[in-house]
């Protein structure tokens, strides 16, 4: 081989290196979350925008996760805190990955599992129950914060649509209303005799393992 060849290969090969890094970088900076690693919100829109097009027999499933009280653990231990708590559910999410399921960080303290295809009626929606009591009950690990450890309550809803009828905005919807309605029946769960909330239950998220 020439010279110049050698120098053409060398020059096109760098390029094409450094064209395939910028891609990856550019994928990266699109697609994923860069506090936690986990998939984006994008993600998820592709996600059931796939899925729409594939419409495939079956039902498709997603879960909603808020961190309850999180707004205290950023107050009481600082951000730097509150992000090792983000950066370490998102690990336990990532491990708790089945095939076809995808983890998403949506947005601040608020998190989203696809769950891909679950079976179609009454089956799937009780699957998809089942998996969040799974997801919940692997998050309610202790977590070491300066010291302390503690107990990230999370509140989690659950949602399945056929696939035929997916939508993005239907699924988180749905997924939201179930949320909400967890976070409410569990803080119930406090009620003394009178029906009035005890004024000092810990705030969720707060209490020391």
């Amino acid at each position: 081989m020439s010279t110049t060849s050698t120098i053409l290969l060398t020059t096109a090969t760098a390029g094409y290196a450094a064209s395939t890094a910028y891609a990856l970088h550019l994928f990266r900076r699109l697609h994923i979350d860069p506090l936690t690693g986990l998939g984006n919100r994008e993600v998820l829109s592709i996600l059931a925008r796939r899925a729409a097009r594939t419409r495939r027999g079956g039902a498709v499933g997603v879960l909603l996760l808020d961190i309850d009280g999180f707004k205290a653990v950023n107050d009481t231990h600082g951000h730097e805190a509150g992000n090792h708590v983000l950066r370490v559910l998102a690990s336990r999410l990532a491990a708790l990955r089945l095939p076809g399921e995808h983890p998403i960080r949506l947005h601040g303290d608020e998190f989203a599992v696809w769950l891909g295809c679950v079976p179609s009626g009454e089956r799937g929606r009780q699957a998809a129950v089942h998996r969040a009591d799974r997801v919940r009950a692997a998050l309610a690990e202790p977590i070491t914060v300066d010291g302390h450890r503690l107990r990230v309550a999370v509140s989690i809803g659950a949602h399945t649509l056929p696939a035929r009828e997916v939508s993005l905005s239907a699924l988180l919807a749905g997924a939201d209303a179930a949320m909400y309605a967890d976070k409410h029946d569990r803080r119930l769960t406090s009620l003394p005799a009178t029906g009035r909330l005890r004024d000092q239950r810990p705030e969720p998220g707060l209490e020391s393992a």
